[in-house]
């Protein structure tokens, strides 16, 4: 089966051709366009802005895809595409397009759920991944973890009670003057450190429960930065900001990876699954690669180029549903909930 995976859920325009085997799924090509450039003067995504975008590269994005894959539109069996959640206006850009390639040349179509697309991103490297499985998702938008008994269904457990992880790099390289995005770059600025700044202290709940919180790292960064304003003027390159993002770092693996213990023996996981955007990341990948054995559970990480979002893992998502019957009645969906 050769399936055309789009998404476009937030700033990034992507296609990709997938072929489901029965081995699993083969990459067959994948381009994504990315607007950085666009949004990083703003600190953020700014929606506007990146819905028009997609529009001006959807099409070369598709035929990108297809063209570097050496098929056409007529060798596909199906296209799938992100229905959400995301950017309303983002999501439309693919959404639209798919449907009406869909229809012009009676193409099976397959809306999917974003983050059941992340899990999949795993299946490229890790196709007979044992389950049940625990899946952290962590991104700008998302921090969640859950629990998935096969490769289309994901369970919640719990979510940050705040702010993403992803949105506490973005912040804390804004304050420090690094740019957009945030987490290669204070990924890049730890790693050039020679030793951490003090330590981060960890977030407490009343009720007792290990959850996750980023709303007070951000302020602790703040803090400091306002106790040394040099900080946010000195750049990448000087040793107490690398030695700040190097704690600002390890907090945040330190916190993702603190709950899973627990989960993994309560529910007797097998494997454990990490995707999303903040899965790039050098020292949450290396903490989980100790962990995990440790634990007895397999590890499943995308190459990077998989954890941020891509076309590849709708594609592979996509290429496990059933394909709607009646997909010109469906709509992009900006809160689009698991099983919807």
């Amino acid at each position: 089966m050769l399936v055309l995976g789009l998404e476009s859920s937030c700033d990034d325009c992507s296609a990709a051709v997938v072929e489901e085997t029965a081995r699993g799924p083969v990459l067959r090509s994948l381009v994504r366009e990315s607007q950085d450039a666009i949004h990083g003067p703003f600190g953020g995504v700014v929606p506007e802005l990146a819905a028009r975008e997609h529009l001006l590269q959807v099409r070369a994005v598709m035929a990108g895809a297809l063209a570097e894959a050496g098929i056409g539109l007529a060798d596909l069996d199906r296209i799938a595409v992100t229905r959400g959640p995301g950017l309303v206006g983002s999501l439309l850009a693919t959404f639209s397009a798919s449907k009406a390639l869909a229809w012009h040349h009676g193409i099976e179509w397959v809306g999917v759920h974003h983050l059941l697309g992340h899990l999949n991103a795993a299946r490229f490297a890790s196709p007979d991944l044992a389950f049940p499985a625990l899946v952290l998702l962590v991104s700008g938008g998302h921090t969640h973890l859950y629990l998935a008994k096969d490769w289309t269904s994901l369970q919640l457990l719990q979510k940050t009670r705040d702010d993403a992880a992803g949105e506490a790099f973005d912040k804390a390289a804004r304050m420090l003057n690094l740019g957009y995005p945030g987490g290669p770059l204070v990924d890049a600025c730890a790693q050039a450190a020679i030793q951490a700044s003090d330590p981060f202290t960890p977030p407490k709940f009343r009720d007792g429960k290990t959850s996750w919180s980023f709303s007070g790292l951000k302020t602790g960064v703040k803090l400091r930065v306002e106790r040394n304003p040099r900080l946010a003027k000195a750049g990448g390159a000087d040793p107490e900001v690398q030695s700040l993002c190097r704690s600002i770092q390890e907090a945040i693996s330190a916190w993702l990876l603190k709950p899973i213990p627990d989960w993994a023996r309560n529910r007797d996981a097998r494997s454990l699954v990490i995707s999303g955007g903040v899965a790039c990341n050098s020292r949450l990948r290396s903490d989980a690669a100790t962990m995990a054995p440790r634990m007895g559970l397999a590890l499943a990480i995308p190459e990077p180029r998989l954890c941020t979002d891509n076309g590849a893992m709708i594609g592979a998502a996509g290429a496990l549903l059933e394909p709607d019957s009646d997909p010109w009645i469906q709509n992009a969906d900006a809160d689009l909930k698991l099983g919807a």
